[in-house]
């Protein structure tokens, strides 16, 4: 997260997007940096039978979409807005600037990239074990250790639904909901009033 006080240094604008509608769409140009104010964004694609892949889910204070806009190409993905959103919008060429005259920040920039790397190449792992159990015990043991950092036992509440877990694996919202159901008997999970804790 980079600080209001900084950003507003860039010219940055304050937007607000309506729940459901496009941040941005697949195959634009990037030309902003983003970061969120308040709400969130789901970051998709579809295959060519229409099922939605989600790539990503973004919340307050987290940014989304640098790749494309440090490499100057084009999102490989939609941006939409999943409930009402505010966000910071700063241009391409300020953004630039702001990293180029903020040696921290540009470091910070640098090991958030390398965590969604990481995210990428486990859950990776998890899917090229054809087990839906896995990778969905995969996802939770990233949730859990690399991005909260939790070692309390049941102690983190799983901030995605049934059906962005699938998303998010590329499962059908079926098989995401039996498989949970099993890991809850497993006693692997808890679910209180249908959240789940792991």
């Amino acid at each position: 997260m980079i600080e209001k006080s900084i950003l507003e240094t860039y010219d940055t604008e304050i937007v607000r997007i309506k729940k459901g509608d496009f941040v941005f769409k697949k195959g634009s140009s990037a030309k902003y940096y983003f970061q969120i104010i308040q709400g969130g964004v789901k970051m998709n694609s579809y295959n060519n039978k229409g099922n939605e892949f989600i790539q990503g889910i973004f919340g307050k204070n987290r940014s989304f979409g640098e790749p494309p806009l440090l490499i100057n190409s084009k999102y490989p993905a939609n941006a939409i807005a999943i409930n009402n959103l505010t966000l910071y919008r700063l241009s391409k060429d300020n953004f630039e600037k702001l990293l180029l005259n903020n040696n921290k920040i540009h470091f910070n920039f640098t090991k958030l990239i390398s965590k969604r790397l990481y995210f990428k190449a486990t859950m990776a792992n998890g899917l090229a074990s054809n087990s839906a159990e896995e990778a969905i015990l995969i996802l939770f043991d990233y949730l859990k250790n690399d991005i909260h950092n939790n070692s309390v036992p049941f102690g983190l509440e799983i901030e995605f639904t049934r059906k962005n877990i699938a998303g998010l694996l590329g499962l059908s919202i079926e098989a995401t909901i039996r498989t949970i159901k099993k890991i809850e008997k497993q006693n692997k999970i808890k679910i209180i009033n249908k959240r789940i804790y792991y």
